[in-house]
């Protein structure tokens, strides 16, 4: 076998192999207790049309990975009492001020103390008043054509 064909063989077995340990489900995830995830799409600004979808799709990886999704745009939601029975925290499109200063309390100290934060797209345009959840995301939107 000429020696480009074997390294071609070789990278296609490791592509193989990859691929299988990363889509095959194993019995450690199979395991996995149940858990929510509280997805929360306030707009202040603008609001994309793609909201909708993106909650369809985060329940649908919920039902495919035995987590529940509670899906609001209420700030209320964000109370210490609240959020203690969610895994996760999805701020999914979220745009300008969505928090008040009692709010931002409760999620700081959600996270402090382990909560999970997942921000989607525009959450980078989101609370730009706000230090802590400027460390949290990242990096704000410069400009969003």
């Amino acid at each position: 076998m000429r020696k480009a064909a074997k390294v071609l063989l070789s990278a296609s077995a490791a592509a193989a192999a990859l691929v299988a340990s990363v889509s095959l489900p194993t019995a450690v995830y199979a395991a996995d207790p149940a858990y929510k995830v509280l997805v929360f799409s306030k707009t202040a600004a603008f609001r994309h049309d793609s909201i909708p979808a993106g909650v369809q799709a985060i329940r649908d990886l919920g039902a495919a990975n035995n987590f529940t999704v509670d899906a609001t745009e209420d700030a209320n939601a964000f109370t210490s009492g609240n959020l203690a029975q969610y895994k996760a925290v999805v701020f999914l499109s979220t745009t300008g001020d969505v928090l008040n200063a009692t709010q931002q309390t409760a999620f700081q100290s959600y996270v402090d103390g382990g909560g999970g934060y997942v921000g989607v797209h525009s959450a980078a345009d989101t609370e730009y008043d706000w230090p802590y959840y400027g460390q949290l995301v990242g990096a704000w939107f410069n400009n969003h054509p």
